[in-house]
Parts: C-alpha cells; sequence; structure tokens
C-alpha cells in the first residue's frame, strides 16, 4: 500500500513551528511576568505622579474658587484619569465599580473630596475601609502626620483597591487616588492578550516565512526526484535538473548523474552480456544434445539380455559415460565418470568414449582395453584429468562376464539378493602412465541384473547434507527384489525415484548415470 506523500518543507515547517512553539512559549511567560512586575511599577509611578500634579492643582483650586469650583477641579482631574487608554475606556465598559478617582481627607478622615458629594463633610474615609486590616490606620496615620508618600492595599466600600496618596506640609490634607483592582487585572490580562496575540502572529508568520524558505530550498529536490523518476523507468538518458548552489543537494545531483551514467554502462553491459549468455546456453544446449546422441539412448532388444541406461549432467554437459554394443554373441559394456564437471569433462567423456569404441574391434580382453585406454588418455594430459572405469564383456552363451575396474564403484549383482561384485583396486583411467590394470572373471546365472552406476547415486545428497549412501540403494535393491521389479528399465527408474525423494528441492551435486544388464 502506498503511503501518502508528506511535503518535507511542511514537515519541517511543523517541526519548526513545534520546537519555536515550545520556545517562545517559555519567553512569553517571562516576558508576561517582567511586563506585569514593569506594569505595576509603571502604575505606581504614573499615579504618583498624577498625584504630584493633582497637588498643584488644588493648590490652585484652593486659593483661587470656591468649594464648588475645587469639586468641579477634582472631578475633572477623575474624568481625566479614566481616560487612560490602558484601562479606563475598559473599565468604564465593564463596570462603574471599576473607574479610578480621587478623594480628599483632612487628619481624621473626614472627606473634602469624594465623586459622591453626599461623602463630603459627613462620611469618614476610616468608617469607609472599615473591612482593611486593623493595622492599616496605625501604618497610615503616622504617614500623614509626617508628611509622607506611599501605596497601600485598602478594601474601601466592599471593593478592594490599591491607594496612592501623598499630603501637603502646610495643610494636613492627604490626596488619594483609589484604583479598583479589578481594573488593575483587566489591564494586566489586556497586555498579556497583546503579548500573546503579537506571539501568535509572530509564529504564523514564522511557520509560513520557514515553509516557503525549506519549500524553495528543496525544490531541487523535488526536481532530482522527478528526473531520478523517469531514470528508475527505463530512460537512462534523460537529462537531470542542473543546481546553482555547491552543497549537499549538488553533490546527491552529482552522485545520481554518476549513477545514471554506470546504469547506462551496465545496461549496455549486461545487454552484451545476455546476448553472449544466451548464444553460450544454445551452444551448451547444442553440446548436450551432442553428448546425448554420443551416449546410446535406443536400447536394442537382445535375445539373451535386456540392457537399460539412465544419464543425468549436474550441469548442461557432464562427465559421465556409459556405453555397450553387441557383437558375436559378446555384450561389451562399460561405464564412467570423468573428474570434474561440465564442458572439460564432457570432452574428456568424449575421448574415452571414443577410445571404448576403438579398442573393442580387435577382440581384445578388458584389461587390454583399459590399459590402452589409459596410455592414450595419459599422453599430453596437462589438466590431469582422470576417469573411473568399468569394462566388461558378458558372453551372453554362456554367462560367462569378464571384466576391468578401474577405480571405478563396484557393480552390483542382483538374484535373490543383492551383492557388489568383487573387484581390485586399481588407478583411475589416465591418472599414471603404466598403471597395471588385471582382468577378473566371473560366472553369473541366468536371471541375474547387474546394476552399474556412477558415485552421483550413493553420493547424492539432501537438504540436511546426509549421502543416500549405500545402505539406502541395498534396501531399495532389496525392496525391488521383494516386489520381483527386477527388468532393467523398472529397476533404474525405480532407483532413480529413490534418490528424487530423498533429495527433494536440493541442487544436483553431481552427475548421476546408472546402466543396468539383465541376463536371461
Amino acid at each position: 500500500m502506498k503511503q501518502k506523500f508528506t511535503s518535507l518543507s511542511k514537515r519541517l515547517s511543523r517541526r519548526i513551528l513545534m520546537v519555536s512553539i515550545a520556545m517562545i512559549t517559555i519567553l512569553a511567560l517571562c516576558i508576561i511576568s517582567f511586563s506585569i512586575n514593569g506594569l505595576i511599577k509603571m502604575n505606581d509611578t504614573y499615579f504618583l505622579s498624577i498625584l504630584k500634579a493633582t497637588n498643584e492643582t488644588i493648590t490652585r483650586s484652593i486659593n483661587a474658587t470656591d468649594q464648588d469650583g475645587f469639586y468641579q477641579t477634582m472631578k475633572n482631574i477623575d474624568t481625566e484619569i479614566n481616560k487612560n487608554p490602558f484601562f479606563g475606556d475598559i473599565n468604564r465598559k465593564i463596570s462603574e465599580d471599576m473607574l479610578v478617582y480621587n478623594i480628599v481627607i483632612d487628619s481624621v478622615g473626614t472627606y473634602l473630596y469624594h465623586p459622591d458629594k453626599q461623602r463630603i463633610g459627613k462620611r469618614n474615609f476610616f468608617d469607609d475601609i472599615a473591612q482593611t486590616s486593623d493595622d492599616f490606620r496605625k501604618e497610615f496615620t503616622p504617614h500623614m502626620a509626617h508628611s509622607q508618600t506611599g501605596t497601600q492595599i485598602i478594601v474601601i466600600d466592599g471593593i478592594s483597591a490599591s491607594m496612592y496618596y501623598t499630603n501637603w506640609r502646610s495643610e494636613k490634607w492627604t490626596n488619594a487616588i483609589i484604583v479598583p483592582r479589578k481594573g488593575l487585572i483587566i489591564q494586566t490580562i489586556e497586555i498579556g492578550l497583546i503579548l500573546l496575540s503579537i506571539i501568535a502572529l509572530g509564529l504564523l508568520a514564522a511557520y509560513w516565512m520557514n515553509r516557503l524558505i525549506i519549500r524553495r530550498a528543496t525544490q531541487p529536490l523535488r526536481l532530482l526526484a522527478s528526473s531520478t523518476d523517469e531514470v528508475a523507468q527505463g530512460n537512462f538518458h534523460n537529462p537531470l535538473p542542473q543546481l546553482d548552489h555547491n552543497d549537499e543537494i549538488s553533490l546527491l545531483r552529482d552522485s545520481f548523474d554518476n549513477m545514471q551514467q554506470s546504469l547506462t554502462q551496465y545496461i549496455e553491459q549486461l545487454k552484451t552480456a545476455t546476448a553472449q549468455r544466451a548464444a553460450f546456453e544454445s551452444e551448451l544446449q547444442i553440446a548436450r544434445d551432442i553428448q546425448l546422441s554420443i551416449v546410446p539412448t535406443t536400447f536394442p532388444e537382445l535375445t539373451d539380455a535386456d540392457i537399460y541406461a539412465s544419464m543425468t549432467p549436474a550441469k548442461a554437459v557432464g562427465g559421465d559415460l556409459y556405453d555397450f554394443f553387441e557383437r558375436d554373441q559378446q555384450l561389451y559394456f562399460c561405464i564412467g565418470d570423468v573428474s570434474g564437471k561440465g564442458v572439460p569433462a564432457a570432452l574428456f567423456m568424449t575421448m574415452t568414449k571414443s577410445l571404448f569404441r576403438a579398442y573393442t574391434n580387435d577382440g581384445s580382453t578388458p584389461d587390454r582395453i583399459v590399459t590402452r585406454m589409459n596410455n592414450d588418455l595419459n599422453r599430453d594430459n596437462d589438466t590431469c584429468m582422470f576417469v573411473t572405469l568399468f569394462v566388461g564383456i558378458l558372453d551372453l552363451q554362456t554367462g560367462q562376464l569378464n571384466y576391468c575396474n578401474a577405480g571405478h564403484e563396484a557393480p552390483i549383482v542382483i538374484t535373490d539378493e543383492a551383492c557388489p561384485l568383487h573387484v581390485n583396486s586399481t588407478l583411475p583411467v589416465g591418472a599414471y602412465a603404466g598403471a597395471p590394470y588385471v582382468m577378473e572373471t566371473i560366472q553369473i546365472e541366468p536371471q541375474t541384473t547387474l546394476l552399474l552406476y556412477t558415485d552421483g547415486l550413493n553420493e547424492a545428497m539432501n537438504a540436511d547434507e546426509k549421502m543416500f549412501g549405500e545402505q539406502r540403494i541395498a534396501d531399495e535393491l532389496s525392496r525391488a527384489i521383494s516386489d520381483r521389479q527386477l527388468d532393467p528399465k523398472t529397476l533404474t527408474e525405480r532407483m532413480l525415484r529413490a534418490v528424487h525423494d530423498f533429495v527433494g528441492d536440493t541442487e544436483q551435486s553431481d552427475d548421476l548415470t546408472m546402466l543396468t544388464i539383465r541376463w536371461k
């Protein structure tokens, strides 16, 4: 299932955004914390400066106006204070209880000015702050006596507020600005929201800017990916994009260019190699057909004997061989296994088979035939190849078998039981010039079967690297004797099935050849 494509620029931008949010959030909290502290100090400075300006205004009002004029002057000052853009307009829209106002009291707390005219001269400031802690009067009164300026948190008319106060040296009056703390909270929230909005807009702008920058930076990658897709579809001559910057992407582009050129060369070489391999395989098939045509593939119906053979090369061609022919009531036969495999073994096998036919024309005995073959094959044998060989001559009238063994597997004589034929241990043909070979003789009974085979039978391996072995050969022959399936073709095919069942799907490791003869 194809995965959903995700843009690299989008993925990197998201990761940068997440990191930026984490870092800026921490930074924003620090900024907001410092901003709040700075705001508090700014408020203190701001309201204390207003008190100073108000004192000057009050002084002029006392000297120049009556009580009504003094009230109106203070009222105008309250109005101006509440026009402060940081909190005045917001507070006014939310609640009148959050508006800032001035008060003027005498030494005992009687109001000389309050926005509510009903309190002037009639109400006492200390009564209105009765909910404030009892320690406040003790702290506040000395301040008034010594003409000090300060700040206090009070509860006035049930509302928590900050009070900024000062008094005159010439008059025992105290002027104070009452700032409801709700208004300060609104002010803080407003500034915090403004800061957060600025940060959010900054993050959003940074995200899109990063994405744009990354998108432009990865544009060559997209072009390179598009070009390499064309190459992947077999268009090896498709030009790669030219890049202006000498960076990692440029190095990647050069690497793809080298790979494209290498692939082009490799494909051309592969085409040539494929054509050569096809020609070689065709030649091997022809060689296989020629090799199989060299050995007898049709089995004559003789009056006194039945013959059947099977040869399965491990490769296209192999080094096993067998041959037989009948002349003058004599059955000449041989089986051999050339060292090695493949074409060299096949050539050596051809020479061996040709020599066997050549040296059996003059009625020679098996030992003489093998000796002459050995001398010829050993001559100019620079590759040091050799062939294990068994040569036999069966008299079809008497059942006398003359034979010579040159390092080959002993044939099996099958009557009511299966027993290996006695053979002398001698050197293979072609291994050593002048090697002595002797003829042996045995008299076989009618209905006797001879099974000759190469080591591809007993050394056949399965997936566990276990060999078929001589014991399995003996067991299979015992079952064939019990089933009375001893005619050459049936016995050979039965043995082949047993080997194939044992080996399974394991690749054949050696040439496998069997020659079966039954004397009637």
